[in-house]
């Protein structure tokens, strides 16, 4: 089945001149650089380094189509396929999904747009409808340098079985609402043995200042499904975030209150132990972005507050407080108006009782990007 698909969309890209009128249109992110990284091996139980050459330090590597057809009244047909994958190695991204970063087709017209498929929230900092990758100052990406490292929704949330209502811009507001039957695979009977989702979103832009706020809330399965996470309690996930852009220098800022965190999530998110069903944390971020040397120059700080919580163990009590910093810099210097070369360093700090040998992190990464679009 995948490789009939596969080869329809080939020969679809192929023969791109004779899709031209019915508006289907081929795009893609080629991102390929070094990287080293220091980290824990769980091999040894120590923090060890190395050097490799990798994927999407700055953008995830990817191809797509996007089209639209008129279908009069101001009313368009629309759709996007995009397929993640690895350049170092050719392997495809988001757990080897043909279209695992998002397919999904609809309708649009001048009272919004209403879409179905696998899609990115608008809180994912990816996608088609994304409202929050402005406010990281490295948009969501450079590694753990980008917001997705303590902000659970901004790394890439994606729905399956989802639907998503995205109003048009009216005075600078701009809003959403999606919903998922089940975040992950197919749904099945009955209906209680799925994880649904709930995505809200609204935004505002008035000349340099730009603020968005998500919601996001991830269900689990009802107590006593045949799943391993069946049970757990809903995960309500709120970021708010804002910049201000006085040319010289943009300043960006965020916060997020994140409830019922029960698994990993994010490039740093940190599991809760046996004897922890879930956590609450809180997360802020402080960055700029400026012009530099015909480039742009990118610095963050993250802090990831978790909630202490005392559980029981064989020998005792114990205590759980996950707590972590992340900061970094980055520069991109274009060569052309779609090819461009960066360079990107960042750390992750552990605090409270996280073990530093696991959780700290420091990494490297230069290399080349080239964009279609």
């Amino acid at each position: 089945m995948k490789r009939s698909a596969m080869t329809l969309v080939l020969f679809a890209v192929a023969c791109g001149s004779a899709f031209a009128q019915s508006s289907v249109t081929p795009y893609g992110v080629v991102d390929v650089g070094v990287q080293w990284n220091k980290q824990y091996a769980s091999s040894t139980n120590a923090q060890e380094s190395v050097w490799s050459v990798d994927s999407g330090y700055q953008s995830g590597s990817r191809w797509g189509l996007r089209g639209s057809e008129s279908l009069g009244g101001g009313l368009k047909a629309i759709f996007t396929l995009e397929s993640g994958f690895d350049i170092s190695t050719g392997v495809s991204g988001q757990g080897g999904a043909l279209f695992g970063r998002q397919a999904w087709v609809g309708f649009q017209g001048g009272w919004g747009t209403l879409v179905a498929g696998r899609i990115a929230t608008p809180s994912s900092g990816t996608g088609s409808f994304d409202m929050f990758s402005a406010i990281d100052p490295f948009g969501t990406g450079f590694g753990i340098n980008q917001l997705g490292s303590t902000f659970i929704a901004d790394n890439t949330l994606r729905e399956d079985n989802a639907a998503l209502y995205v109003s048009p811009v009216l005075g600078g507001f701009k809003g959403a609402a999606g919903y998922s039957f089940n975040r992950g695979g197919a749904e099945t009977a009955p209906q209680g043995s799925n994880a649904p989702g709930v995505n809200l979103a609204g935004s505002f832009s008035a000349g340099p200042f730009y603020a968005v706020v998500t919601y996001d809330v991830l269900g689990y399965p009802d107590p006593g499904s045949s799943t391993s996470n069946a049970g757990k309690p809903d995960e309500k996930l709120l970021q708010i975030g804002a910049t201000w852009d006085f040319k010289v220098i943009k300043l960006h800022g965020a916060f997020a209150n994140q409830k019922n965190i029960s698994a990993v999530r994010g490039l740093v998110s940190i599991a809760p132990p046996s004897g922890v069903t879930a956590y609450d944390n809180q997360a802020w971020m402080l960055g700029v972005t400026m012009p530099l040397f015909g480039g742009l120059l990118s610095a963050s700080y993250q802090s990831a507050d978790g909630d202490s919580q005392s559980y029981a163990t064989s020998t005792g009590t114990a205590k759980f407080e996950p707590d972590y910093s992340v900061w970094g810099l980055g520069y991109q210097y274009p060569l052309s108006p779609r090819t461009n070369l960066y360079a990107g360093y960042g750390q992750v700090a552990a605090a409270g009782t996280l073990s530093a040998t696991q959780v700290d992190r420091k990494q490297f990464g230069t290399g080349l990007r080239h964009r279609s679009f």
